[in-house]
């Protein structure tokens, strides 16, 4: 059997796939003293596709492949992960792929069983480039109630050498695990099985265990079980068990695990993957790993917010008929960011100053500082947001929400103060933005003259967290600033904006 480590590709689910130099290479240096075959690095991603930032370890050149290969030695692998949504035609990926050659050895696609037609001349091109292609075959657990799927994907196994069972929910047990291989077995007994395991119930060793008694050909892990959702089986676990328990291979110096390990126990500890909660749920429910991820990374639903969300799916049939009513020339909205409570003394001067200008709060951060003043004004709410709102407001304040309330989005009894967008135009995975609400109501009301404070933008470097709603706010900029007059009037990192200063409008 061999094991295939991917730490560095899966774990980039994390970190945009950015990782230290230093800890690049003394993870590279600590594979090469492992017992382990093959080291995935990343992906080989097509820039032209994407329009966000993605680090090195997405997009691989061929000069960092040739860097890690004269690390790591000629004796280990190397695999790369092609994404089929990056490319249009097999022509492009076969021109790109062809750079690799006599450096990479083996390439991976991810592909959906019930899709595997589309892939054929994709797989075809990259095996008569020499590569070892790899299937890892998602949703594997459709194939216990359709066993027939594994016909059509055996339709292509001239054009690929490894057939990957991937658990992408997280949520197969051992006995399917048993029983996913010997269906693929019985239908073509040569054919290389891989194993690759999410960690969702805590069963990636037990069901590692399982896919080894099966006398699978290739299994999956990571350091730390870093990966998508609750990430993977743990590399310095499955060597532990295969060192100690089964002695079937040696391990010399636990030292060194224990260094790497550590630095990236340090990376967890901001990112926190892992089994929670929600993520025993998706693997239950057979709920994709990403939907829980993004909710848990969003920051706008507590975690009672995110199970009950899991656990009942069903959309709200809730209709506000109330839309905004009225017309506004001149809207200030108020974000929850520090600077509002820097500059407080100011903004409530602009606002005295202008008492005709109406106050939208995006989100209710910043609202108890305001809580006095005179001016006309309603809430943006979505997701747990109205439960943090003091009780004696919800019945004196307005509130707004999205055009499309989500199941998520947590409303009180009495909807009299409630109001609802006509229509929020912008991409709906993230039109459920408080400022995204905010911009689509500020074009409902007609307004022309817009300001904006306390959207101080999230630290880029701090957490992949922060890191991904500062990308979604700006994407919501860049948007909004095409369609409004936008104008910042406290320090904000987001950019292509028109950034004035609130004390020019002050006497």
């Amino acid at each position: 059997m061999k094991i295939l480590d991917c730490t560095l590709r899966d774990g980039g689910y994390y970190t945009n796939w950015d990782f230290s130099q230093e800890l690049a290479i003394n993870y590279y240096k600590l594979m090469k003293s492992l017992p382990v075959d093959i080291i995935e690095i990343g992906y080989r991603g097509n820039p032209d596709k994407k329009n966000t930032y993605y680090g090195e370890y997405y997009f691989l050149t061929v000069s960092n492949l040739k860097k890690i290969k004269s690390i790591i030695g000629n004796k280990k692998k190397i695999s790369i992960m092609v994404d089929l949504k990056d490319w249009d035609s097999p022509r492009e990926l076969h021109k790109n792929l062809s750079k690799c050659k006599g450096i990479v050895n083996i390439v991976r696609f991810a592909v959906n069983p019930k899709k595997i037609i589309e892939t054929k001349n994709f797989l075809k091109v990259t095996k008569s480039l020499g590569f070892k292609v790899c299937i890892n075959l998602m949703y594997s657990h459709l194939i216990l109630n359709n066993p027939n799927l594994i016909k059509k994907v055996l339709k292509l196994k001239k054009y690929f050498d490894v057939l990957y069972i991937v658990d992408s929910f997280g949520s197969l047990v051992g006995e399917d695990v048993k029983e996913i291989i010997k269906i693929i077995k019985d239908k073509d007994n040569k054919i290389q099985i891989g194993f690759h395991a999410h960690n969702n119930l805590e069963l990636a060793l037990a069901n590692s265990i399982e896919a080894i008694k099966s006398n699978i050909d290739y299994l999956d892990c990571t350091i730390t079980g870093m990966g998508r959702g609750a990430g993977n089986l743990k590399t310095e676990l499955l060597l532990t068990y295969l060192n100690l328990k089964k002695k079937i291979i040696k391990i010399k110096d636990y030292k060194n695990i224990a260094n790497v390990v550590n630095q990236f126990e340090e990376i967890k500890l901001k990112e926190k993957w892992g089994t929670s909660l929600p993520y025993m749920i998706s693997g239950t429910t057979n709920s994709p790993q990403a939907e829980a991820m993004k909710l848990i990374k969003s920051k706008r639903y507590n975690l009672t917010d995110i199970i009950a969300h899991l656990i009942k799916k069903e959309n709200k049939n809730i209709i506000i008929k109330k839309i905004l009513p009225f017309k506004k020339n001149t809207i200030l909205i108020v974000g929850g960011g520090y600077s509002v409570k820097k500059n407080l003394i100011y903004i409530k001067e602009f606002i005295k100053k202008n008492p005709t200008t109406f106050i939208m709060f995006a989100g209710c951060k910043n609202f108890d500082l305001f809580n006095n003043i005179k001016n006309q004004s309603l809430i943006c709410i979505t997701g747990n947001e109205i439960n943090k709102i003091n009780k004696k407001y919800l019945t004196t304040q307005n509130f707004l929400i999205n055009d499309v309330v989500d199941n998520k989005t947590i409303l009180p009894n009495n909807l009299k103060k409630i109001f609802q967008l006509k229509k929020n135009k912008i991409d709906k995975n993230i039109s459920n933005s408080l400022l995204s609400i905010s911009l689509a109501a500020t074009l409902e009301l007609g307004a022309k003259n817009i300001f904006l404070v306390g959207f101080d933008g999230y630290n880029h470097t701090n957490k992949i967290n922060d890191y991904s709603l500062n990308t979604e706010n700006q994407k919501i900029i860049n948007f909004y600033r095409r369609k409004l007059d936008l104008i910042f009037l406290t320090d904000t990192i987001y950019e292509n904006i028109e950034m004035n200063s609130i004390f020019q409008y002050l006497d």
